[in-house]
This record gives C-alpha cells, sequence and structure tokens, in this order.
C-alpha cells in the first residue's frame, strides 16, 4: 500500500456508514482513503488521527450511506443480456465483437457501484484480454476476477466456449493451462444448463472428474465455482470440496422439483457459498411481458414463459427455505445472460432480501461474502484500513430499505472517482 501520508486524502463524512465489519449502520463516520487504499476509519471528531500531514478533500453527504463497492461473484461479459442465446452469441459474434461488448459490459457495472466482478464464462482468450485491458487502463471497469472457458464435458453446458474436457489427464492438463494463462478461479459446469445439448437434470462430470479438478485448481490456491441446475450434481459438488455452487437448484433427473433436505443441510453443514442468482428470472419475464406487448412469442420463448411463471415462486420459497436452514448466500447476478444486461446487480442483491436476508445480510451477500468466497477479503469487500479504496455511496439508507441501493450518488474504485457514476435502473 502507498504511504498515505505523503498523499492527500479524500475524506467522506457520510449520514450513515456500513463497513462490512459492524452489523449495524453507523453515524458521525468518516473515512479517509487514497489511490493507495483506506488510510483510517474512525469518529468524525476523532478526524485529526486521520493523517494528518497530508492535505484532506473533505466531502459531507449527510444525507447518504457509504457502503463497500459491490462485489458481483457471477457475470458473462460476453454477453449481451439482450435475450439472445449462448448458441446465437457463438453463432453470430466473433471474439472481437464480443471482447468489446466485455468493455461495454464492465464499464456500466463500474458506473453503478459493482467496483469487483467475476466472469464466469467467455469465449477462447476474451476474459484474459478483457483483464489486461483493464489493467492497462485501455478500457474502465471494475477489478476482474477471471475464469476463462468453463471446463464442461463434450457437449456440455457453454462447450462452445471452449473448454470442453473429458477424463483426469485432460481435466489436470486444462486446470493447469487455465492457470498459466491467468484465471484467478476455475469455473465448472457440474451439470447441463440453457444449452441445448446439456442436460441440466443430471450431473455431468462423475464425483472422481470433480475431485480431480478440485484438487488440481485447490493445489495452485484457485477457489473451484461449480454451475449446478440439479441435486446430483449439487452433492457431487459438495463431496468434491468446491468453493461455491452456482444456481443450486433442486431438480432430479425426470426434471421434476423437489425440496431436498439432507441437501440442504449439507449445504448448511459444509459452509460452501451459495449464489442463487434469483433476480435473473424476475428479468426474464419483465423482458417477455414487454415482447408479447410488441409481437407474439415464438414457440422457445412461449416455452420459457411459461416455465418461468411456473417456477418463480418455487425459487423464491427454495431459497428461503435455505436461508432459515443457515445457508451462506454470495450475490451474483449472472448478468449478460438471458435478458439480464449489466448495471442492476443491485436486483439480486434485493432479491435475495426478498428471499429472507435481512438488508444488513443482503448487502454483505452483495460485498464482504463474494469477497470471502474468492479468496480476496484482505484487499477489498469491506471499508478497513489498509483495504482497497473501492467504495459505493448512495442515497438514503439501504439498511431500512434496500431499494436505496440503486440511487447511486458516488463510485470510488481504488480511490479514484468514477466520473460515469450513475443510478441503477430496475430491470425487472
Amino acid at each position: 500500500m502507498a504511504d498515505s501520508s505523503r498523499s492527500p486524502l479524500t475524506v467522506i463524512l457520510p449520514g450513515k456508514l456500513v463497513d462490512g465489519v459492524q452489523n449495524t449502520a453507523q453515524e458521525g463516520m468518516a473515512v479517509a482513503f487514497t489511490e493507495g487504499g483506506i488510510a483510517w476509519v474512525g469518529r468524525r471528531g476523532d478526524l485529526e488521527n486521520a493523517p494528518n500531514d497530508a492535505p484532506m478533500d473533505v466531502r459531507e453527504y449527510q444525507d447518504s450511506t457509504l457502503l463497500p463497492g459491490l462485489f458481483d461473484l457471477h457475470t458473462h461479459t460476453n454477453m449481451p443480456g439482450d435475450g439472445r442465446s449462448g448458441e446465437e452469441v457463438d453463432r453470430d459474434d466473433s471474439d472481437d465483437v464480443r471482447l468489446l461488448r466485455s468493455a461495454r459490459n464492465v464499464g456500466d457495472h463500474l458506473a453503478t457501484g459493482v467496483t469487483t466482478l467475476c466472469d464466469c464464462g467467455s469465449w477462447n482468450r476474451t476474459a484474459f484480454s478483457l483483464k489486461e485491458g483493464l489493467d492497462l487502463g485501455l478500457a474502465q471497469g471494475p477489478r476482474t476476477l477471471v475464469a476463462g472457458p468453463p471446463l464442461t464435458i463434450t457437449g456440455g453446458h457453454l462447450w462452445f466456449m471452449g473448454g470442453e474436457v473429458d477424463g483426469a489427464d485432460s481435466i489436470r492438463e486444462a486446470v493447469r493451462q487455465r492457470v498459466k494463462d491467468g484465471a484467478d478461479f476455475i469455473k465448472v459446469a457440474a451439470s447441463g444448463g440453457s444449452t441445448l445439448t446439456s442436460d441440466p437434470y443430471r450431473a455431468s462430470f462423475s464425483l472422481e472428474e470433480l475431485k480431480v479438478i478440485v484438487d488440481e485448481a485447490h493445489n495452485r490456491n484457485r477457489p473451484v465455482l461449480a454451475h449446478c441446475r440439479c441435486t446430483e450434481s449439487i452433492n457431487f459438488a459438495l463431496d468434491a470440496g468446491v468453493d461455491a455452487i452456482l444456481h443450486c437448484f433442486f431438480t432430479d433427473s425426470d426434471g421434476s422439483y423437489r425440496y431436498d433436505e439432507p441437501t440442504a443441510d449439507r449445504l448448511a453443514e459444509t459452509g460452501v457459498w451459495l449464489n442463487p442468482t434469483m433476480h435473473l428470472g424476475r428479468v426474464s419475464r419483465a423482458y417477455l411481458q414487454l415482447t408479447m406487448a410488441q409481437r407474439p412469442l415464438t414457440p422457445v420463448e412461449q416455452e420459457r414463459w411459461e416455465r418461468s411463471q411456473r417456477m418463480g415462486s418455487t425459487v423464491m420459497d427454495q431459497f428461503g427455505r435455505l436461508i432459515r436452514a443457515g445457508v451462506r448466500m454470495a450475490g451474483g447476478s449472472d448478468c449478460g445472460w438471458g435478458s439480464y444486461p449489466f448495471g442492476d446487480f443491485q436486483g439480486e442483491i434485493i432479491a435475495m432480501h426478498d428471499a429472507g436476508l435481512t438488508p444488513m445480510q443482503a448487502i454483505q451477500a452483495g460485498t464482504r461474502n463474494p469477497a470471502a468466497a474468492l479468496g480476496v477479503l484482505s484487499q477489498t469487500g469491506s471499508i478497513e484500513p489498509g483495504k482497497a479504496a473501492d467504495l459505493l455511496l448512495v442515497d438514503g439508507d439501504p439498511t431500512a430499505d434496500i431499494n436505496a441501493l440503486r440511487q447511486v450518488r458516488a463510485v470510488f474504485k481504488q480511490g479514484k472517482e468514477v466520473k460515469s457514476a450513475r443510478p441503477a435502473i430496475a430491470m425487472g
């Protein structure tokens, strides 16, 4: 961290502070920081104890709340969020177009308060190029952690991104190649998904194959995030020791839904992080409603509408039960996918609150928890001296009204104010 005593200090005097450490909002606080990091946090009356040989730019926001910058655990930066499927984007777009879209998408997320995100699956080398371009200042965006092409079986979910592997030797080689390429974590499609050639109701990899992935990744200090759309794959992922489970929906091999109490207990007992991606369905329903007002739905859209209508309340009920069981939640939007564009990660945080998290728990699920799941909590995720000055200022008090998270007043990424900051627009 840079020597803050020699750099000008920006000092924020918010109406309330949510620091990601205390479980209540604090009043009468001050936060001092530079581009080198957070230099001091304390009572306003003790501001003289901040590094006082540096000039101070003091800014007061009495009607606003200061929080850690948001951390979106689950995005697909190549994807347009315009209703197109992965197959259509694979067919229609080049990697050059996908990379340019990624640069735009991460800029939209940063402007609305997301200071860190994970790209959980992009085509070929585009995610690595995006990260390099952000580091060089060629585009503006959050701190971006990338997986590269997800590991998937032949014809499995997201196969078109370039990550097909089969068998232990192929898997070990692929994990090692991801690390060589610069992957911050390993993403595995442990079940099928919306990809047409995959089966969302069956595990994709065997338990032995998943164990190889986790062993190889953990040996290189990389967390593993597993896409799981069925109960079998969830249990395989738990047996293998993954760090986070994405989607985590209880379906049997025939496609029927059944809340599985033993699996729910395992999720709570192991302490694995769970990313529910609930707002994706809300946005899809809103998008299809708008589409119906303009034209008849296609057969594929009609099937999607009917399935989403059936499952909306089921999803909310499942994750509400998991919250009550004590399962740890980490927020990730899955934006870019389906009809969920970048720029409203707040929607997923609000959905987790609607499912049963308190406003403070939901805020932590969108800030501190993803940083813990990815192993970067020492760098970001809370407002503490020595950490990066990744900060979000919103009008109002989101611990009283979670919707205030969308009222973005200012964003700071690593101590620099984001000039494009703007309120998030509700999507769904």
